[in-house]
C-alpha cells in the first residue's frame, strides 16, 4: 500500500462519491448512447457503486492505520445507506428525467452492507475482542 501514500487520506471515497452524484443524478450520464443491458442491470449498478463507497471508505481507514470495529463499518454501510435514499430523493426532486426508486434504495443498502463481511475477509476491519479479566 506504499504507492497509495502520496492520495491524501479520504480522497478515493470523495472521489467514488463525485462519480456516484455523477452517474445517478444526471439525465444521460453516457450522453445519447443506450447502452444494451439485461434486466436488473441498473440495480446491480447501484449495489457495485455503494457497496464499493463502503468499500473505498473502509479501504482509507485501514490505509490510514485507523481500521474500523465491526460496529464502525456497520455504521459505515449504513452512512452509504442513507447516502443512497438521499440520492432517490434528489432524483425525484429534480424532474430531470430520473425517478427515485426505492428498489434502487435497497440495491443501494446491500451493496453498502455486502462490503462489511467482504472487508472483515480482507483483514481491514479491526476485530480485536477484549476480553474482561476476572479475578
Amino acid at each position: 500500500m506504499k504507492y497509495l501514500r502520496w492520495i491524501p487520506p479520504y480522497q478515493l471515497t470523495i472521489a467514488v462519491g463525485i462519480v456516484i452524484l455523477y452517474l445517478t443524478l444526471l439525465p444521460k450520464p453516457f450522453g445519447e448512447e443506450d447502452l444494451p443491458l439485461f434486466p436488473g442491470a441498473d440495480k446491480l449498478a447501484h449495489c457495485c457503486m455503494f457497496g464499493g463507497l463502503a468499500l473505498t471508505y473502509i479501504f482509507e481507514r485501514k490505509r490510514d492505520r485507523r481500521p474500523l470495529s465491526l460496529k464502525g463499518a456497520l455504521i459505515t454501510a449504513s452512512a452509504a445507506t442513507l447516502f443512497g435514499i438521499a440520492v432517490e430523493f434528489i432524483q425525484d426532486a429534480m424532474n430531470l428525467g430520473r425517478s427515485g426508486d426505492m428498489a434502487d434504495a435497497l440495491a443501494d443498502a446491500v451493496g453498502a452492507f455486502a462490503a462489511v463481511p467482504l472487508c472483515y475477509c480482507l483483514h481491514w476491519i479491526n476485530v480485536v475482542v477484549k476480553h474482561s479479566s476476572r479475578k
